[in-house]
């Protein structure tokens, strides 16, 4: 009898520090159970992948990095997606499908979920899209999904270039306070709006060195915000990371995010991007704020969630 092989891998926020984690900077990341995706592997004759053009070019070569990584061709299989998670928002979708495809062809072929840790799962993943898809991502990413976890992360150069790896912590998701999100129907490939970063860091870019430097403070003294439950000190962290990446990339690059980010400020809230797509969130000021965020977002065609789950 067919014995099938579900893995699902949730959506995350970047909370804190982002895009500082592919220059030597540091960054706090979540999962958020709201949104996930789910891959179902069920024994076949052939190999027969989704045949949505988006998620062949995501699913092919994570099948490539899992044979080459565990140098076998992997027993062939009927392929289903279920996702949830918006397209391109910034609530790393794509790498949420590749970790679960990933996880599931490891236990389709017999291969031991502890074969690899968390770290080395991310590290993985995050082959298929620099080596594989040449796109330029950031390390952040996968790791929260890998983990199961908030996670704080310092990807320090003494680190990167010494081991190869960061220093990465596990913060209690329960001492957060209660955090909404609101995205649009649909976003934009975040490797387009980091296609110019590595040319500028690789410049030394005086601008872009001192932005790098504060987003990393951002998540370190966010840190201790979460730890203290120091409601106020992380939102005014969560806006001065807006305002600092608003700084990196300018305003056209951040397209409805940026009206969208002023809106929830004008209601009250401290607002940030969860990637570099368009997806939002901050931390419920009062009573009266998510009946007023419901509406408004509404009104510019974007949706508003107030029930995150960020602890399974």
């Amino acid at each position: 009898m067919a014995t099938n092989i579900s893995c699902s891998i949730p959506a995350r926020i970047g909370l804190l520090g982002n895009p500082s984690d592919g220059y030597f900077g540091e960054c706090i990341s979540l999962p958020v159970w709201n949104w996930k995706a789910t891959v179902t592997l069920t024994p076949n004759n052939d190999i027969l992948l989704p045949k949505d053009e988006g998620l062949m070019r995501i699913m092919e070569p994570t099948l490539r990095v899992f044979q080459k990584r565990f140098g076998q061709k992997s027993k062939p299989f009927i392929a289903m997606l279920e996702t949830n998670i918006p397209r391109q928002v910034g609530l790393a979708g794509s790498s949420a499908i590749e970790t679960a495809f990933m996880l599931a062809l490891m236990a389709h072929n017999s291969i031991p979920v502890n074969t690899l840790d968390p770290r080395q799962l991310a590290e993985l993943v995050l082959k298929i899209e620099t080596e594989e898809l040449g796109v330029v991502a950031g390390l952040q990413d996968r790791l929260p999904q890998a983990y199961g976890c908030m996670l704080h992360m310092d990807f320090s150069e003494e680190l990167m270039n010494g081991r190869g790896y960061g220093e990465y912590l596990e913060l209690e998701s329960s001492l957060l306070p209660p955090l909404w999100l609101a995205h649009a129907p649909e976003g934009r490939d975040s490797g387009e709006t980091h296609s110019e970063l590595p040319r500028r860091w690789a410049e030394k870019e005086e601008k872009m060195v001192s932005i790098i430097e504060h987003l990393a403070e951002c998540a370190r003294d966010g840190r201790v915000a979460i730890q203290n439950e120091d409601s106020n000190a992380l939102a005014s962290y969560i806006d001065t990371n807006f305002d600092l990446r608003r700084d990196l990339f300018e305003d056209q690059a951040l397209g409805e995010s940026l009206e969208a980010v002023m809106l929830a400020r004008s209601l009250g809230s401290c607002a940030k991007q969860t990637g570099s797509g368009g997806a939002i969130f901050g931390i419920i000021p009062d009573d009266k704020f998510c009946h007023l965020a419901a509406s408004a977002f509404s009104k510019i065609g974007w949706e508003f969630h107030s029930n995150l789950e960020v602890s399974v």
